[in-house]
């Protein structure tokens, strides 16, 4: 047992949790050439595309909680790609919409496998009702940090 293990053990385990999460998400996305913060900027645009709401790099910021170089950087790298496209504001010049491409449309669907199991791999060996335990920890620590 390691010694943060010991001081820190909700710390400990979120930490390596994380961690493992985002290693196998980035590992199952990688013969896509898209990381999974990438993966779910796309997936957050494409869902409010079809509800043919428009989408700002502040939204994007709002959603993921990171700062605007690196969500510049991100959004550079999948405009690079050719996953996302953007254009100018028709009501404001300074703010740049953005929208899928083809090629970004056609990513969710296979991404969003990878989501699904990376879900499925996480509740594996929870019973029903320590699922729903999970969440509703979960939530009261989101909701903590959100104060």
């Amino acid at each position: 047992m390691s010694k943060n293990e010991r001081e820190f053990p909700l710390q400990y385990y979120l930490r390596t949790v994380m961690h493992k999460i985002r290693l196998y998400a980035n590992s199952s996305l990688e013969p896509y050439d898209i990381s999974s913060q990438q993966a779910r900027i796309v997936g957050f645009i494409g869902e409010k595309q079809e509800k043919e709401i428009n989408v700002c790099q502040k939204d994007i910021e709002a959603v993921m909680g990171i700062t605007g170089p690196s969500v510049t950087s991100l959004l550079q790298g999948l405009d690079r790609k050719g996953f996302i496209k953007r254009r100018r504001s028709t009501k404001d010049d300074r703010i740049k919409e953005l929208t899928l491409t083809p090629k970004g449309k056609e990513l969710i669907a296979k991404f969003q496998k990878v989501f699904d199991d990376a879900e499925k791999k996480i509740a594996q060996g929870m019973t029903n009702e320590q699922k729903a335990l999970f969440i509703k920890l979960l939530k009261v620590i989101d909701d903590i940090f959100k104060k």
